[in-house]
């Protein structure tokens, strides 16, 4: 804590020139008016960015373009706070980790597509390969918890990836991608408007060798979205995707195999494939004084399976699960007192059944079913979010959510050696929010918020074998995770081109949810506290050059036994990101861009006693160079520049006796070419 505090004091001079400066700021030099940057995920309304009391970050579409990036993962691995584990190189399986939770990362920061949820209610996690990067608007992300608004998984923060969506006229894009790995993507997209109806549609091809050994990965997509204003006042929407992939498994390598021929595999037929399709409907009522209602109805059916055809333990599972969400929302704007004050009230309902098949075991074959699983787990969430303006430029919001959630397991032994589970559990879980915002000046603010944050467990985490007794249990002892949140921050525009935001943090969680790998079970560690600082920067100079960076410091620690005092595994102290882009690099329409990313030293994935050594701190540089000319464009681009050897992801084996790795991809190279119609 002593070092979190050191760095807030070294940038209190930065706070206090930013205030300062304050009278200066909210005068419009001519010509530099600019539009309020809006976002929606962070009060589930449009507000703008100075207004909300939390750390956001919006990844522009503009900014995908320029990136070097092959999918989402990619684009957020240089953001402040996030930590992107990419076990296969390509985004399949890729874990993202909101302000330090480690291996449960994932589990704790809520994905959402188009505001639609996309967590899986098992360990399966996100599938981040399900939305294309050419199908995306922009990524909204918010640091620090959003519980009271969206519910289950949003501790550590959420990130909302937003679609394109059609508009008037008629616009049409085709490219291709080639590069090392064997790698080559094709896309195309169309859509229009006309009068008050608008569609579009995008389809792609996805497909590389992979860096190692069976690490293929081959992708089809297909997605589309239509928008029907009947009225000025009530509009229509629906939109759909269908996802397709196959891939090798090449698994992990332990350290001497990694020196040997890091591109290796020890797992040579180990595969999985998976379909992922969603359909969603809604519309938007504008009823003028009498505010705004929403609703949506949403369909995802996600299949996979994965073979694992080892000689003694052959396994083999298929897992089919089905979705349903419907979720109403009002908004109301009005004045109390003749003071602007913003009600968001709605409700997440979610409905999930899902099969599991499992083949195989030790000495039987692929071939036999072995194991059978229906699950099923439902939830309501209701919620109040009421922002109130006690003067102009000073807003308090408040907000609850109150979450209920039922499962039913049912869990089979179809080799009869152990005995059945079928078991029914529900809990419910409050979270609270209390926000103050300060703008300051134009575009600049200081906020202060305290949050209340749940978890509950996934339908993994709680069925086990006791071996006991010889049968499947479910672990009604864990309990539901909790938190106290706070943080302070401030977003500064030095002006229209230069601005800044610092955000200091601190999660105080109780009974948080993890694998124990001594007693291989999962279970609830007590105390845990996350706490650090982060800092962002981005300043666009000369019309032609702009920079940008992020820092950020964090500790995250068990704070009781067993593992008191020691370090949660797979959370870097240090991270940072610092790049720039050069439009007309002498050339009209010739541009580079070039990013520099450092990730600290961490203890591997279950290495809770802190007894082996940290997986290694690395660094990568990429570059891009594009040139457009009317409408065509043409890039070339460089990832991992100075060929750094490196792993993102390092684990214990079963029994705790050595490391294992995933090596990253060494220097590789793409190259591609895009026609706009």
């Amino acid at each position: 804590m002593q070092k979190i505090l050191k760095l807030f004091f070294i940038c209190i001079p930065l706070i206090y020139a930013g205030i300062c400066s304050a009278g200066t700021e909210l005068k419009e030099e001519k010509g530099m008016a600019t539009l309020p940057e809006v976002v929606v995920t962070a009060t589930r309304t449009a507000s703008e960015i100075e207004r909300v009391p939390a750390g956001i970050t919006v990844i522009t579409r503009e900014e995908i373009k320029n990136s070097n990036a092959g999918s989402i993962t990619d684009l957020l691995s240089s953001g402040e706070g996030i930590v992107v584990r990419n076990l296969l190189g390509h985004g399949k399986n890729a874990q993202v980790d909101l302000r330090g939770y480690g291996e449960t990362g994932p589990f704790n920061t809520l994905v959402l597509v188009d505001g639609r949820r996309v967590n899986a209610i098992d360990l399966s996690g996100v599938d981040w390969t399900q939305i294309p990067v050419e199908q995306v608007e922009r990524i909204e992300i918010v640091r620090g918890t959003g519980t009271v608004l969206y519910g289950d998984n949003a501790v550590g923060g959420v990130i909302n990836i937003i679609t394109k969506t059609p508009s008037e006229g008629f616009a049409a894009q085709s490219g291709v991608t080639a590069g090392s790995y064997g790698r080559r993507r094709l896309e195309a997209s169309a859509g229009g408007g006309f009068d008050r109806i608008a569609a579009s549609i995008n389809a792609s091809v996805d497909e590389t060798d992979g860096y190692r050994d069976n690490n293929r990965y081959e992708a089809k997509d297909i997605g589309g979205k239509i928008v029907y204003d009947a009225s000025d006042k009530l509009s229509f929407n629906i939109s759909g995707s269908s996802h397709e992939d196959k891939f090798g498994l090449p698994g992990a390598l332990t350290e001497a195999q990694m020196n040997a021929d890091r591109r290796s595999t020890a797992n040579p037929q180990d595969e999985g494939s998976s379909t992922d399709t969603y359909l969603k409907a809604g519309f938007d009522l504008a009823a003028g004084n009498y505010g705004e209602l929403t609703a949506d109805v949403s369909y995802r059916n996600r299949y996979s399976d994965a073979v694992f055809p080892d000689t003694i333990n052959p396994l083999a599972a298929e897992s089919n699960l089905k979705t349903w969400g419907f979720a109403p929302k009002y908004v109301l704007k009005n004045e109390i007192f003749k003071h602007n004050n913003t009600l968001v009230a709605g409700a997440d309902f979610y409905w999930s059944e899902q099969d599991i098949d499992s083949y195989g075991g030790f000495f039987i074959p692929l071939s036999t079913q072995s194991s059978l699983s229906n699950i099923r787990r439902d939830s309501i969430g209701l919620y109040f979010n009421n922002e109130y303006a006690l003067r102009e430029n000073v807003l308090i919001s408040l907000g609850a959510r109150n979450e209920k959630v039922r499962y039913d397991l049912v869990q089979a032994d179809m080799t009869g050696f152990l005995a059945p589970l079928d078991e029914q559990m529900s809990d419910s879980e409050k979270a609270y929010n209390a926000g103050l915002t300060f703008m300051y000046a134009k575009k600049s603010s200081v906020f202060v918020r305290a949050n209340r944050s749940f978890r509950f467990p996934l339908t993994d985490e709680l069925v086990y074998i006791d071996w006991g007794t010889f049968s499947y249990k479910a672990n009604a002892g864990l309990k539901p995770q909790t938190g106290k949140h706070y943080e302070t921050g401030i977003k500064h525009s030095f002006t229209d081109a230069v601005s800044g935001s610092m955000t200091l943090f601190r999660a105080e969680i109780k009974n948080e949810l993890f694998y124990n790998p001594s007693t291989f079970g999962n279970e609830n560690h007590p105390e845990t506290l996350h706490q650090g600082i982060e800092i962002g920067c981005r300043a666009k100079l000369f019309d032609k050059l702009t920079l940008f960076g992020n820092f950020t410091y964090e500790e995250a620690n068990f704070e009781q036994a067993p593992y008191k005092g020691n370090d949660i595994p797979a959370v870097p102290a240090y991270k940072g990101n610092f790049g720039f882009r050069i439009d007309d690099l002498g050339i009209p329409g010739l541009f580079l861009s070039a990013d520099y990313n450092y990730i600290g030293s961490s203890y591997v994935i279950s290495d809770q006693a802190n007894n082996f050594d940290k997986l290694d701190s690395y660094y990568t540089i990429d570059a891009k160079l594009s040139y457009r000319y009317r409408m065509l464009k043409a890039f070339i681009g460089v990832n991992n520049l100075t060929d750094r050897k490196y792993s993102e992801y390092g684990v214990m084996d079963t029994f705790l006796t050595k490391r294992n790795f995933y090596p990253a991809p060494e220097r590789n190279f793409f190259a591609g070419i895009q026609f706009d119609f």
